[in-house]
């Protein structure tokens, strides 16, 4: 994502953008004060908006001229604000066309207390401390990125103004910091987007200013379509992440704008919401340069709940070339929490539902010489008859009712000619072996998403060679491959 230094003073020639309305005090900010006093409130701040406006072809054309409060300005930037006369207590901006696109509260100079006070001259914290829990503050925020009620960038200011013994010594002194924000992540392109900022004066009052800034649409030709691996309406199991494929390759600069606009939201039965917390993770590329998008929870899905996801990419522009096509919503429903757990030890696969036991079967996993892979498998597809074929083993078997649980060949399926050894021997080429009759129940209860996990093998599932590998990753390790900084 392209980053520009936000200046502190707006370009030459540009207006400000300035729609203030105070919360305390007369509606003209320089009119004296009713209450009988000479007192007079402070002028509201003066909040600018400093990237550069670009020509708007309808109002260059004398047809219609733009409103006082609107801009039209480039794509593929972050929006910057600045205010004289006071300083930003909190901005937030929104895209007025999707009211599923996270609300972006930005980043403000917090370096120093926006009113010019020392707030640790009082606490007896120092600033290096001070420093230190900003700095941890943001970065937890920042992981939000990916919740289900995501704030991407909020910084919270809070007001540290003094408490002096008189009226004079009252007011707040306004400093230098605290009055430039900028949005964290870019704008796309096609868009209209809405800000509001909430500024304090140095008499102390509060004060809104609102303002409206669009993009141009794209000039890119290729439509870029977003497929969803899971079907809309479908039920999946607990272990199922949402799997976003793209037709073409994304560029690493355009995803994180592309991802401050995906939303997740989780409701029980009931339509009340439920907090899960998750994230958005890019997988490397396909080798046919397909680029996807992830999102897991940090757990696995709570049981029977409902998941509505928004992917708003209509005319978002990914490059020179590409733009998306459509915005895409899926709604899907998660079942009862099912998990496989396949020992390679003992011999033996049990079946969890919703805590409680309902099945312990012998099995037979992979060989010494073709072993199965420790770790957290995923159902990923069932087929009643399949064809299974190794050119490293040079066979080719057709088995029944098996069910995929990852692209490395391995699979839960009928192996009648092991039935003997099952529950004494790994004899297979990897896959978990079961009786027809045992392998035929498993089929019919087995959904897309069930974890299965395999225990007591001597190798583990890599993050590589496989459509799903998102329960092998570390929760640390996946939320570092979101594009949100």
């Amino acid at each position: 994502m392209r980053r520009r230094a936000l200046s502190a003073v707006a370009t030459a020639g540009l207006a400000a953008i300035v729609l203030s309305a105070c919360t305390a005090g007369p509606t003209d900010p320089t009119a004296p004060v009713t209450d009988g006093s000479t007192a007079q409130s402070d002028p509201a701040p003066v909040v600018t908006v400093v990237n550069e406006a670009i020509a708007d072809d309808e109002a260059e054309s004398g047809t219609s001229a733009p409103p006082a409060d609107s801009r039209m300005i480039d794509a593929g930037d972050e929006l910057g604000l600045t205010v004289e006369g006071g300083a930003f207590t909190e901005v937030t901006l929104v895209d007025a066309d999707h009211d599923s696109v996270p609300t972006d509260r930005g980043t403000f100079d917090t370096e120093e207390d926006p009113t010019g006070t020392d707030a640790t001259a009082d606490s007896g914290e120092s600033e290096d401390s001070e420093e230190a829990a900003a700095a941890a503050g943001t970065d937890e925020q920042a992981r939000a990125g990916g919740t289900t009620d995501p704030t991407h960038g909020l910084v919270d200011v809070e007001d540290s103004a003094a408490t002096a013994g008189d009226d004079e010594a009252s007011e707040q002194e306004v400093g230098t910091s605290g009055t430039e924000w900028e949005s964290s992540t870019a704008l796309v392109t096609g868009a209209t987007y809405t800000w509001e900022a909430t500024t304090v004066a140095p008499d102390g009052a509060e004060h809104t200013a609102t303002g409206t800034v669009t993009t141009p649409d794209t000039t890119a030709q290729e439509e870029l379509t977003a497929n969803t691996l899971i079907a809309d309406d479908q039920t999946v199991g607990v272990g199922a992440p949402i799997v976003v494929s793209f037709n073409s390759t994304v560029p690493e600069e355009a995803r994180a704008a592309i991802e401050a606009r995906l939303s997740v939201d989780v409701t029980d039965a009931d339509g009340a919401p439920v907090d899960v917390e998750g994230a958005w993770g890019w997988l490397y590329d396909t080798a046919d340069g397909i680029s996807r998008v992830h999102y897991r929870p940090q757990e696995f899905w709570p049981a029977d709940v409902s998941v509505d996801v928004s992917l708003p990419l209509e005319g978002v522009e990914y490059s020179p070339r590409w733009y998306g096509k459509e915005d895409v919503d899926l709604s899907f429903d998660v079942g009862r929490d099912q998990r496989v757990v396949a020992d390679a030890q003992s011999h033996r696969m049990t079946i969890e539902r919703d805590g409680e036991q309902i099945a312990d079967w012998p099995t037979s996993l992979g060989s010494a010489q073709a072993p199965s892979y420790n770790g957290t498998h995923v159902v990923m597809a069932k087929h009643e008859f399949y064809t299974m074929t190794s050119e490293r083993w040079d066979y080719e078997t057709d088995v029944s009712w098996a069910v995929r649980i990852h692209n490395n060949g391995e699979f839960v399926h009928a192996a009648p000619w092991s039935v003997g050894v099952q529950g004494s021997a790994n004899v297979s080429h990897g896959c978990i072996n079961l009786s027809t009759e045992r392998a035929k129940e498993y089929y019919d209860m087995a959904l897309y998403g069930d974890p299965v996990e395999i225990t007591g093998s001597s190798v583990d599932l890599s993050t590589e060679h496989s459509d799903i590998s998102d329960w092998v990753y570390s929760w640390e390790d996946w939320q570092e491959l979101s594009a949100l900084d």
